[in-house]
């Protein structure tokens, strides 16, 4: 487990990040806000996520999740427009039950089977898995938990999931590049494997090709006691 922040999750709550410096900084990836419940759509996703992903850093998105499973899962998929293999997060802390998550993500498994989806919550999920085992959890999602502690390692439901990939351990972190604390997040691995679990990064557009030389051949019949003669001009660039 890295015990440097390298993902922060912003939302419209945050302020507008210096995008180079966090990159400079160390940050490998931002998680933002796209959607809420069948309506909200957070203003600053698409904007911010394009100057994250010039500046290097890889993204992702989530969707914070009031238990109308396909309504809201529609919309999310409408707003976060996410690329092909790319990440989506449901973040459930509110209303929602564990069955309405489950279809949630079953809808997105099934509209986007390519989509890797990541489950964040804290004790909102405690409470609802205890220590049983949820099966298509377990098969179909990744967590990314949600606790505030001073201790090495969070507690979280570890018959679903017998190890976190994400664990959010404060509100209060301090990263270059933001002019307020942000939510800080650890990795539980490599800094290679983060951005591979992130999902595809856009790359950035390299120089064009040069040119194949073309050959033509040309078959002309020429007429007895005629003189032929042949002229190529290459068009001006």
């Amino acid at each position: 487990m890295s015990s440097k922040t390298l993902i922060i999750d912003l939302s419209h709550h945050n302020p507008e990040p210096d995008w180079p410096a966090l990159r400079a900084g160390g940050i490998l990836g931002v998680i933002m806000k796209a959607s809420e419940g069948t309506t909200f759509v957070d203003a600053t996703y698409q904007p911010r996520k394009q100057k994250a992903l010039a500046a290097g850093l890889a993204t992702a998105s989530y969707h914070f999740f009031h238990g109308n499973s396909a309504s809201e899962m529609a919309h999310y998929l409408s707003v976060a427009n996410p690329a092909l293999g790319e990440r989506v997060v449901l973040d459930h802390e509110a209303e929602a039950t564990l069955d309405q998550l489950v279809e949630a993500v079953k809808y997105l498994r099934e509209s986007r089977p390519d989509l890797q989806v990541t489950i964040y919550s804290g004790h909102t999920i405690k409470d609802q898995l205890g220590s049983a085992k949820n099966d298509y959890l377990a098969q179909n999602t990744s967590l990314w938990i949600a606790h505030y502690t001073e201790e090495a390692k969070p507690s979280w439901p570890k018959e679903t999931w017998p190890a976190w990939s994400l664990w959010q351990y404060t509100d209060h972190a301090l990263v270059a590049g933001c002019s307020a604390p942000v939510d800080g997040n650890r990795w539980n691995g490599t800094e290679d494997n983060l951005l591979r679990w992130l999902g595809p990064m856009q790359p950035a557009p390299g120089p064009e090709p040069p040119a194949e030389p073309l050959t033509v051949f040309v078959t002309i019949q020429k007429p007895k006691g005629v003189d032929v003669k042949v002229m190529v001009e290459e068009p001006e660039e």
